[in-house]
């Protein structure tokens, strides 16, 4: 694996350029239509404003109108590093430039509705999208090996070099190595999965849950000597409970029970928790805003991942509990963060969840 090409010049996606380029592959990041001044900010002194950190000087930088398919010839992995909004847009971008891929490999994550199921993955979803023929004039997109790449990972972190355990997911074991010895180093630690589904089912679940153990962050707390802390025990035993219903959730889409109980879910989750847009919503609930009053107030303007979430989640969440396929009694945490983005009440926070 020499050639690498990322679309989406986000925290993640550039922060991921890094142990690529250490390892000396040929790294290009793409830009999206929004990344205008990151990319010219790194053409001009390798800098990224939203890292705060400067990449190797061995990438190459491309705005998103300077990509063309000769850009994508021979490359032996592609990466998709948009956020979840722009996934659709990230497939026509790709599908006007080229129609066969080596090796896909997903950063942005979230779920999909399906109308005969309780939700797709991106794993399930993303070749059924690349598969159809939206125009005439465009090919179908095609490739060889898919990777979902999930687990505890500050870009930022990533970006200084700080030692970072993730896991990536594919079907395919020789694919599945070869990727992961080309970007392995001694601070960017990867483990291997089969579990593709349920890596990318914990990815967009851990955003959903950091909501509801957070609210106990903004709700409990204690004082001595006139210093008030957060509460410790109540946000373990919420969290134990949300690594328990994510485990359950992941089997529900097809994924397996233990991937939630290592990187992909409890592993992620836990830095979720400790910052980012999904804990600060939690956090504004747990001090009793609803939803709606949150993403008016302390989080206007912001895209709230786990939210999005919730809202796919719900209807087949809501009709497997229904026919009994699951038992509402099992996810006491779900129901209440669903609640709160359904119905706009305020969040539950009390031992009779559990």
């Amino acid at each position: 694996m020499q050639r690498m090409v990322v679309l989406g010049a986000g925290v993640m996606g550039s922060a991921l350029c890094v142990p690529a380029a250490d390892n000396g592959l040929d790294v290009t990041l793409v830009g999206t239509h929004l990344d205008h001044s990151i990319i010219e900010s790194l053409k001009s002194s390798h800098y990224h404003p939203a890292l705060d950190a400067r990449l190797p000087d061995s990438i190459r930088y491309l705005q998103i109108d300077e990509l063309t398919a000769e850009h994508l010839m021979q490359v032996d992995l592609f990466v998709i590093g948009v956020s979840s909004p722009g996934m659709d847009w990230a497939i026509e971008t790709i599908r006007a430039k080229k129609t066969a891929l080596s090796t896909l490999a997903l950063i942005t994550k979230g779920l999909e509705p399906d109308n005969d199921a309780p939700a797709l993955t991106y794993a399930d979803a993303l070749p059924v999208k690349l598969a159809a023929q939206q125009e005439s004039t465009l090919e179908p997109i095609t490739f060889e090996h898919l990777v979902g790449i999930g687990g505890p990972c500050i870009a930022r972190e990533l970006a200084l070099r700080q030692p970072t355990a993730v896991v990536f997911g594919c079907v395919d074991n020789d694919a599945l190595a070869t990727m992961a010895n080309a970007l392995q180093t001694d601070y960017y630690r990867i483990k291997q999965s089969a579990d593709v589904t349920g890596i990318e089912a914990c990815a967009p679940l851990k955003n959903f849950f950091a909501i509801g153990v957070s609210a106990t962050l903004g709700h409990y707390a204690t004082e001595k000597n006139q210093v008030v802390s957060v509460s410790k025990n109540p946000t373990a035993a919420y969290f134990n409970q949300a690594v328990v219903e994510m485990a359950a959730l992941a089997e529900w889409l097809g994924g397996r029970r233990d991937t939630a109980y290592d990187l992909a879910g409890m592993g992620d989750l836990h830095v979720t928790v400790g910052g980012g847009r999904n804990s600060r919503l939690g956090t504004c609930l747990g001090q009793g805003l609803t939803i709606s009053e949150a993403m008016a107030g302390p989080l206007q303007g912001q895209t709230v991942e786990g939210i999005d979430t919730g809202r796919v989640l719900s209807a087949g969440f809501r009709k497997a509990i229904d026919n009994g396929e699951l038992r509402k009694e099992n996810f006491p945490l779900t129901t209440a963060i669903l609640d709160c983005i359904e119905f706009d009440c305020q969040f539950g926070l009390c031992h009779q969840l559990f």
